[in-house]
């Protein structure tokens, strides 16, 4: 019975997967073509560092991904309210979700860029060295591993980017935290974006021209993929993430209230309320400790109810 039922919430999970993504795909076409700025600055820089160094560098190529990510808030930000199901204007949660997030979704694309430069670097090497010696094979699994887990904290960045307003410290932490605390999240995420990759190579070989072939692809990168990888991440993670930090916010304010009550205690209500009376600042000093001023007037109106 208990298969049967995890079987049902499978099967619906993916119908709704379908049915919010289609009910709303004039808005992935749309989104899709605002984010064509970017791709079209990402392809003119791989283009330009072609014509300068005289062939195509991974390493100096991969420096595209800046400009894209500072779209990919944007994306974020449509993806989010798509799946959440809120009436949004286009262009506004587009538009706004880059610049509301700029600087961040900028800094992002630098780490981005700089964590895969060291890994594939580092994958490069240790593989060469695989050739000469089989104990490179260990820092090159751990490479892996290590790759695979940064994978899995980018998806949650952009998408938490856009929806809490959290410092830049928390936000790689919990995105660190969530690589690893929501493993079968992040590898449902990573099938749908293996199966998607896996159709549109399966269309390439069926054209089997190339210049039908590029054109395809083009057109896909124009008018799909961005945003279709981003509602992929959205649909798997978003629910997950907000439930573990509104738990973790919830805890954080219970245990301050604990704290607050603590130190306050009841036979102290005369002694702080003419602390609280006689002083306008936000910040009581009471018994060597600095307390905040509207918790001191919540615990007192408490206790007054208590005796009550």
């Amino acid at each position: 019975m208990a298969e049967n039922q995890s079987g049902i919430r499978k099967t619906m999970r993916t119908v709704d997967f379908f049915n919010i993504y289609f009910s709303k795909f004039k808005y992935i076409i749309l989104s899709n073509l605002m984010f064509s700025i970017f791709t079209i600055i990402a392809a003119g820089y791989i283009y330009m560092t072609y014509k300068l160094v005289g062939g195509f560098s991974v390493l100096i190529s991969a420096a595209a991904v800046i400009p894209l990510n500072v779209g990919m808030g944007g994306m974020a930000q449509v993806c989010r309210y798509i799946y959440t199901g809120k009436s949004f204007s286009l262009s506004k949660a587009f538009f706004g979700g880059i610049k509301e997030n700029f600087l961040k979704t900028l800094l992002h694309g630098v780490v981005f860029y700089l964590l895969f430069a060291v890994c594939y670097s580092s994958v490069v090497l240790y593989y060469s060295g695989t050739k000469s010696s089989v104990i490179f094979w260990v820092p090159l699994v751990i490479t892996g591993l290590i790759s695979l887990l940064m994978l899995f904290a980018s998806y949650y960045l952009n998408i938490m980017t856009v929806t809490m307003d959290i410092k830049l410290k928390d936000l790689y932490r919990n995105c660190a935290l969530f690589s690893f605390g929501e493993l079968k999240n992040n590898i449902l995420v990573t099938i749908a974006l293996l199966i998607l990759s896996a159709v549109i190579f399966a269309l390439s070989v069926i054209v089997f021209n190339p210049i039908y072939t590029a054109v395809m692809i083009g057109l896909f990168s124009l008018l799909i993929v961005p945003s279709t990888l981003q509602y992929i991440i959205t649909f798997y993670v978003y629910d997950g993430m907000i439930d573990i930090l509104d738990a973790s916010r919830k805890r954080d304010t219970d245990n301050e209230k604990k704290k607050t009550r603590t130190v306050i205690e009841k036979n102290e209500a005369e002694e702080i309320s003419n602390a609280v009376s006689g002083s306008d600042d936000e910040y009581i000093f009471h018994n060597g400790r600095m307390l905040k001023r509207s918790e001191v007037e919540k615990q007192l109106n408490n206790d007054m109810l208590e005796d009550e």
